[in-house]
């Protein structure tokens, strides 16, 4: 599986460093270490990067990974509002590895997507708490995430990273190199 075109089409802006993570979902491998030993490739060739690749969670039908910039997840987690928000759901204010961990067992739970989980993809408080609110219904506005708050924020963040998209498509189909379209 060539992982590199997928992580350009669905995570360019967190490549750019324009968005701190990003979450993919890729089909389940018959063979579970095939992941584990691309994944821990592409850490050691990445992480220098600031770039870290985890997966969240592996099932009969996917594997969750976790593309992400630990100082920016970091920086989010950590304010105080988000900390209580997520305290909530029983995450620690230890380590982003720690909180990690916890969002890996919530998706073991079972049966749904944890939906504080938008918070690790870098999605504004706001957004997340109308999301669960509204059970996903009456967003203002659905693009990178379903916006419950500020619209016109949002909406220039979607193009952000739809031009960041373009271009990192066009630079790879030209032959740019993986390596070389992250920003350290």
């Amino acid at each position: 599986m060539n992982i590199d075109s997928i992580l350009i089409e669905h995570c360019s802006p967190t490549l750019a460093g324009l968005k701190m993570a990003s979450l993919l979902c890729l089909p389940h491998q018959r063979n579970a270490q095939e992941y584990a030993v691309l994944i821990d490739k592409y850490n050691r060739i990445y992480n220098q990067e600031k770039l870290f690749f985890r997966i969240l969670y592996s099932c009969s039908q996917r594997t969750l990974l976790y593309i992400y910039r630990p100082a920016m997840v970091a920086s989010y987690v950590r304010r105080k509002d988000v900390a209580d928000f997520l305290a909530q759901y029983g995450y620690p204010s230890s380590s982003v590895e720690d909180m990690l961990n916890h969002l890996s067992a919530r998706f073991a739970l079972g049966g749904c997507f944890p939906h504080e989980s938008g918070i690790f993809l870098g999605y504004p408080l706001e957004d997340v708490r109308g999301f669960i609110t509204h059970k996903g219904n009456n967003a203002k506005l659905c693009g990178e995430w379903k916006v419950y708050g500020d619209v016109t924020a949002a909406a220039r963040m979607f193009h952000a990273y739809h031009c960041c998209r373009q271009d990192y498509m066009n630079r790879f189909t030209l032959g740019t190199e993986l390596k070389s379209l992250i920003v350290a």
